[in-house]
């Protein structure tokens, strides 16, 4: 069923909460969709869809290659960390080329894989000469910048720290002169002692807009969760008391590898495989760190490596697993259902991926990003008749075919795969709306309301946004007509 096909249905489409209900996360994105997950054994990245909408990725048809460096402009040969920005440009590192990429699926045909969909972000030719040897991870804040986690652990002598890159002359790189910066330097972790200091891994977000990474460096004083905060607002957080331990739980020779913020605030951190645990922990007495009686140990396995955490906005934790036996690779999936802090109950953990189950049993997830779901937006939601309202929908990307329905109000949610949860009255359509979403991804419609009593009353307003590959719904919204 194609767009067209489904607005003359009139499928009016919602997922399961209004926006007043929903408390937003930080990052990724207030909603999330599609998970793109960097594939060690193909080197590239794979779209994960829950097409069936049963809570998992094993089923025919719901893994497809968004990037495949065999034929796309560049060859990533060891990818490791993966994020994505509000307009949809997907950033990756590659450890072994000491490289930033970039891809965008410009054309929507569900790849980017094709002439001008990918390049080099920052490499070693940037002009300033920073030096950035082994980035594990990267984020994008709402600006579109971007922070690196880099190690440095060989020569020249150059220490570990977080770079902030930034394309500010917009030819789609950020090597030119003053773009990119050196954000946080880690004291003492010129090599080769940063071998004994420092080893920072994973960098995100945090509810408080401030950056956070993970080090699993061997000095005890090192290892845990840092805050960097830019008090004096110079750009950097190299000042004295801009950098503090956020959180360390305390566990015996632990590797804090990766850590994701929920949309309450709280921090989830992967012991990487020494102890095999997850913690969870939130700054409740806002000191300025997670002392130990806020923290609760969320999960615990055996035979695993986490080499990734993200957050969907449903509450549900994703890790990333690898193994050498290929029985082992898989995406765990965790929720806390009962709830009582952690998800260690029966039923509250199982695999959104399984390299044993899955029709696609080559994926081997070393990082993952999710991808933004439409949301719609009505401004305001409360008008008179005869007055002006907009409907806004923040798509996936720039481009994306988007569609707005008006109909006579919300109903119970009904699931309807593949395209999300149906929460509105579709007995008629009073009005449609369609077009592509902008460079920022957004799609606007101006709606003069008609000055007509017999119109007053309650309507229910959905989207359908997405690409060639996929529609995806947006929430449903209740606007009052007085």
């Amino acid at each position: 069923m194609n767009l067209i096909k489904i607005m003359t249905c009139g499928v009016a489409c919602a997922l399961a909460a209004s926006l007043s209900a929903q408390v937003p996360p930080i990052f990724p994105f207030v909603r999330t969709a599609d998970l793109l997950v960097l594939d060690s054994d193909s080197d590239g990245v794979l779209r994960l869809s829950d097409s069936n909408q049963d809570g998992d990725y094993n089923d025919p048809g719901e893994i497809t290659t968004y990037y495949d460096p065999a034929i796309a402009a560049v060859a990533m040969t060891n990818p490791n960390g993966i994020t994505c920005s509000n307009e949809g440009i997907v950033y990756t590192t590659d450890v072994s080329t000491d490289t930033v990429y970039w891809m965008r699926d410009s054309n929507l045909d569900g790849d980017a894989n094709d002439p001008g969909e990918s390049g080099v972000f920052f490499d070693a030719s940037n002009v300033g000469g920073l030096v950035m040897q082994i980035p594990y991870s990267l984020v994008v804040d709402r600006l579109g910048r971007v922070f690196v986690a880099v190690t440095n652990q060989s020569m020249p002598p150059t220490p570990d720290r977080i770079l902030m890159l930034q394309d500010l002359t917009n030819n789609g790189n950020a090597n030119d002169m003053g773009e990119a910066t050196d954000y946080y330097t880690i004291p003492g972790s010129t090599p080769p002692s940063s071998l004994a200091v420092s080893i920072p891994t994973k960098v995100a977000i945090g509810p408080d807009n401030n950056l956070y990474y993970t080090d699993v460096g061997t000095s005890t004083g090192q290892r845990g969760v840092w805050r960097l905060v830019d008090g004096n607002m110079d750009g950097d957080c190299n000042d004295p008391g801009e950098a503090s331990l956020f959180w360390n739980p305390g566990a015996g020779a632990a590797q804090y590898w990766a850590l994701a913020f929920d949309a309450l605030g709280y921090c989830y951190v992967t012991d990487h495989s020494n102890n095999e645990q997850v913690w969870r922990g939130r700054d409740a007495n806002t000191s300025g760190d997670i002392d130990p009686s806020e923290q609760t140990l969320f999960y615990q396995t055996s035979g695993s490596s986490w080499w990734d955490i993200v957050m969907r906005d449903d509450g549900t934790v994703l890790l990333c697993d690898t193994q050498p036996a290929a029985s082992f690779d898989r995406i765990t999936a965790l929720r806390d259902t009962t709830p009582d802090g952690d998800a260690l109950d029966l039923g509250e953990s199982f695999e959104a991926y399984d390299a044993s189950v899955s029709p696609t049993t080559t994926l081997v997830p070393r990082g993952a990003v999710l991808w933004r779901g439409p949301l719609l937006q009505l401004v305001p939601d409360t008008l008179p008749i005869g007055q002006t309202m907009q409907f806004v929908v923040t798509a996936s990307r720039p481009g994306d075919a988007t569609a707005v329905f008006l109909t006579p109000g919300l109903a119970a949610p009904v699931p309807l795969p593949p395209y999300g949860v149906l929460e509105v009255d579709i007995g008629f359509v009073v009005q449609v709306d369609v077009g592509a979403a902008d460079a920022t991804a957004t799609y606007t419609i101006t709606l003069p309301w008609p000055n007509d009593p017999v119109l007053i009353g309650d309507y229910g307003i959905q989207a359908i946004s997405g690409d060639l590959v996929r529609l995806l719904l947006s929430n449903a919204v209740l606007l009052t007509i007085t």
